[in-house]
């Protein structure tokens, strides 16, 4: 492979679920999510919501018939249970990029020309969906775009910090994101949170986006991680104005429980179990 692909924008994450409308609905009660577009994809008979948290798309997607593992989403979803399924780089031209990435010897998987996924081990760990077209309706498609969309909502998040990802093998993620794509390493620096362990942190498109490889991968949070069926994202880490408005709207009506334990950030992060297996932390 020659010239790295070129990313211009992170798209969107997928947030796999088995409940569309309690998902989207979360999103919107919780972090002031706006939605523009709902659809279908018969192809892989799976339901999906497009909506927009501050300045980070995020697409709530559930298998229509989730016994039917003849179809790619209802196999992860079995697979994963509900969670972060991917992330989505935008390029040019989508078939020019399959072929790069095949040409690096990268496996390719629900291909269908104008989008597809790189599987997790070709990228370090990641399940990447990459798309030449854009979302059906995206306003920041339209020219006019303003990402303080979520702007006075009690949860007051202004905008993601980052994409946070644990690998087992970071050496195989720095290639595939500095290499096969443009991305560019910001940081690369220990960490001891939430154990210790090497993290680098990369400037993906628009997106910051940072891999963590513990030094212990059979103990702790991070290595929990690892020893069960994930596709790479840790959690979505999001800036908050106010700690304390945030963990008031959170735990007041919401009755959502927060915890520090597991955390990436110097921040807190919403419990999993209660964002329908999402982790989403904030600082401030």
């Amino acid at each position: 492979m020659s010239a790295p692909v070129r990313v211009s924008r992170v798209i969107h994450t997928i947030h796999a679920t088995s409940d569309i409308d309690r998902c989207r609905l979360l999103y919107q009660d919780a972090l002031g999510g706006l939605v523009f577009a709902e659809n279908y994809f018969p192809a892989e008979d799976r339901d999906a919501a497009l909506l927009y948290v501050t300045d980070h798309m995020v697409e709530p997607m559930a298998a229509r018939n989730p016994d039917d593992l003849t179809k790619p989403f209802a196999r992860q979803a079995a697979r994963l249970g509900q969670a972060f399924h991917s992330f989505e780089l935008k390029v040019a031209d989508g078939k020019a990029a399959s072929a790069a990435f095949r040409e690096a010897g990268c496996t390719i998987a629900s291909d269908y020309g104008v989008f597809f996924f790189v599987k997790p081990e070709s990228t370090g760990g990641v399940l990447l969906e990459v798309c030449e077209l854009p979302m059906p309706n995206d306003p920041w498609e339209r020219g006019h775009w303003d990402p303080r969309v979520g702007a006075g909502h009690a949860c007051g998040v202004t905008g993601l910090d980052h994409i946070a990802c644990v690998t087992a093998d970071i050496t195989a993620a720095l290639r595939f994101f500095t290499e096969r794509v443009d991305g560019a390493v910001i940081e690369d620096e220990r960490t001891e949170l939430p154990q210790p362990a090497r993290r680098v942190l990369l400037q993906v498109g628009d997106t910051r986006v940072a891999f963590l490889q513990p030094d212990d991968p059979s103990g702790g949070p991070l290595g929990a991680f690892l020893s069960k069926p994930q596709n790479g994202i840790y959690a979505l880490a999001w800036r908050i104005a106010d700690a304390a408005q945030a963990r008031a709207h959170f735990e007041g009506k919401l009755k959502l429980r927060l915890t520090r334990e597991g955390c990436v950030t110097a921040g807190f992060a919403i419990e999993p179990d209660d964002f329908l297996g999402a982790r989403h932390e904030f600082v401030a």
